[in-house]
């Protein structure tokens, strides 16, 4: 009698230890390790930037490069006298400033958006950390007011002497739209001048088409299994 009293209590107890990890699984709560893939997954999906392009272009305030680990302050910098492309002042608080050309605007569908950011000796600023980590196929994300945002990948990544940039080809008004951005390398000859320039080309990304909703096929008939095996069951779809 004591004894079977004894066994029920058992299966009872193994039964609520069941119900009750099922239940931490399905709700991802309960042992660290799912506590843990919850909390990534949520800060995934938290820092995700949706790529749908405004009609028209606009002005970026921010540009996120996630190969750097930073979303740097995007700044309008009109042309020189002699019609080059300028550049924020080199100085200490515009280290990691993003400079853009004003003529061609993200999201414009045509010709290059143009960005630029300072390289120093030291090794401190923006244009250095994206010569050590920006790299083809890593993404690039311009921001502006109003929610509006236009995301790119980079298609290319190419050194030229000082003199040799192809600035036609680079820096053009017409043909497809991409990024190019430009920062100084190679060898510092002196103050504010290098012997090369790196250029990152990058190709807008197009938004994800959203999944066909399902066509209401034949569902599969329920599992027989067992009460002691429909946790497998579920450990195997998780």
């Amino acid at each position: 009698m004591a004894t079977n009293r004894g066994a029920n209590i058992v299966r009872a107890t193994l039964g609520l230890a069941l119900v009750v990890m099922t239940q931490s699984l399905v709700l991802g709560v309960g042992p660290a390790g799912a506590s843990g893939s919850t909390e990534r997954a949520a800060s995934t999906s938290s820092t995700t930037v949706p790529c749908k392009r405004p009609r028209h272009g606009f002005v970026p305030t921010r540009a996120r490069i996630p190969a750097i680990g930073r979303s740097v302050r995007v700044v309008e910098v009109g042309r020189t006298s002699s019609g080059a492309v300028g550049a924020v002042p080199t100085t200490d608080a515009n280290k990691w400033v993003m400079s853009m050309d004003p003529q061609t605007l993200p999201a414009s569908r045509r010709g290059s958006v143009l960005l630029a950011g300072h390289t120093w000796p030291d090794g401190s600023a923006l244009g250095n950390a994206m010569l050590k980590n920006l790299h083809r196929g890593d993404r690039i994300v311009l921001a502006g007011k109003n929610h509006k945002v236009a995301c790119y990948r980079v298609s290319e990544r190419k050194s030229y002497p000082v003199n040799d940039v192809p600035s036609r080809s680079a820096f053009r008004s017409s043909g497809n739209e991409r990024v190019v951005i430009v920062a100084c390398s190679g060898k510092r000859l002196s103050p504010g001048h290098w012997s090369r320039r790196t250029l990152w080309y990058a190709v807008p990304v197009k938004p994800q088409a959203k999944p066909a909703p399902s066509s209401g096929g034949t569902q599969p008939p329920p599992s027989s299994t067992p009460s002691g095996g429909g946790l497998l069951g579920i450990l195997g779809i998780l």
